[in-house]
Order: C-alpha cells, then sequence, then structure tokens
C-alpha cells in the first residue's frame, strides 16, 4: 500500500479532476481517502460544477478584467532569458532613444561592454529603454562576449571570439567626438 501522506495536494487535484463527474460519488470517495486535501478537493469540485452562460455578453468587470491582465503583459520587465533572444534590432531602437549610434546598441547586444565601465547612468537608461531592470540587463552583459552567426559566414577569415572592452572604446570605435564621450562617461 502506498504512503498517502506523501502524495501532494496537487496530484490529488489532478486524479480528482481527471476523475470527476458531476452527480457522482467521486467527491465522497477522494474526501474519505484524502481526508487532507479537503478543502481544496471541495474547492475544485464547485469550480467543475460551476456553469457559464456563453450566451450572455461580457459585462463591464469582465472588460475591465480583460484590459488589467493585458496591461500588465504589456507592462511585463524583460527577463534575461527573453533579452538573450531579442534580435539585433532591438537593441538598435533601444540605444537610438539614447541618441548612440548602432554600433553601441550592438556591442551591448553581443555582450562586448565590460560592466564594470559602464557608468551607472547609461546603464539605467538604457535598461529603461530595453524594458528591463538594471539588475537583469547588468546580468545579460556578465554573460561572455556573443560572435554573431551573420558576420561569422560573411567573413573571408575565421572570426576570433570577441572580448569584452571598456564603454569608452566602444564609443571610440563609433566614432563619437571626445567631449561627448567626456559627458557620457561623468558620473552625475
Amino acid at each position: 500500500m502506498t504512503n498517502l501522506s506523501k502524495i501532494t495536494a496537487e496530484d490529488v487535484m489532478r486524479a480528482f479532476a481527471m476523475d470527476f463527474e458531476p452527480g457522482t460519488d467521486v467527491l465522497q470517495r477522494y474526501l474519505a481517502r484524502y481526508p487532507d486535501h479537503a478543502l481544496v478537493l471541495i474547492d475544485l469540485s464547485m469550480e467543475l460544477t460551476r456553469e457559464f452562460d456563453d450566451e450572455s455578453p461580457l459585462g463591464a468587470a469582465e472588460f475591465d478584467l480583460v484590459a488589467t491582465g493585458m496591461a500588465r503583459l504589456r507592462d511585463e520587465k524583460r527577463t534575461l532569458q527573453s533579452l538573450q533572444a531579442q534580435p539585433a534590432k532591438v537593441f538598435a531602437e533601444a540605444i537610438k532613444l539614447l541618441a548612440l549610434p548602432m554600433q553601441v546598441g550592438l556591442a551591448f547586444r553581443e555582450r562586448r561592454i565590460d560592466v564594470a565601465t559602464l557608468p551607472q547612468r547609461v546603464l539605467e537608461k538604457m535598461a529603461e529603454a530595453l524594458k528591463t531592470s538594471t539588475e537583469t540587463l547588468l546580468s545579460y552583459l556578465a554573460l561572455p562576449p556573443e560572435v554573431p552567426l551573420a558576420r561569422a559566414r560573411k567573413s573571408s577569415v575565421k572570426p576570433v571570439a570577441p572580448e569584452k572592452v571598456s564603454f569608452e572604446r566602444i564609443l571610440q570605435d563609433a566614432g563619437i567626438d571626445e567631449q561627448s564621450i567626456s559627458n557620457l562617461l561623468r558620473e552625475e
């Protein structure tokens, strides 16, 4: 005989949902067999027997609930995994909000920037433009640099693994003048 104390409420509810048929004694059997999970079984039974009127139109409360859920989805922050999946275009558009060249956005995308050289102000603005937290962006940038596959295929020589460089070097390579670089690197 199996040890009933090791069975979780989730397992009991899953089994109950599979066995449940309205008007039968399934609920009584499960309550007798799993008295520790009586409350969740009764709640699930009520949920399974609840009837819906598919013909009636949605009311204002239902529309408000849907609108709230959609707003939460739109405002949801990007995670580390979703940042890794974002195309270079997303980073290029985000860097435009900072009025910097696309090359700087690609350096962010490819994680070629040494995080220790990145000013906090720039980090915060870039995180905001990418719709993520500064912690998530820092975690993303701390990952090893990425070799873009498209550029590797177009190269006539075997590409070498990229290395992290200072933010100042990225700005210099992008052709930004020294005064603008100085203004960007200054912490205020």
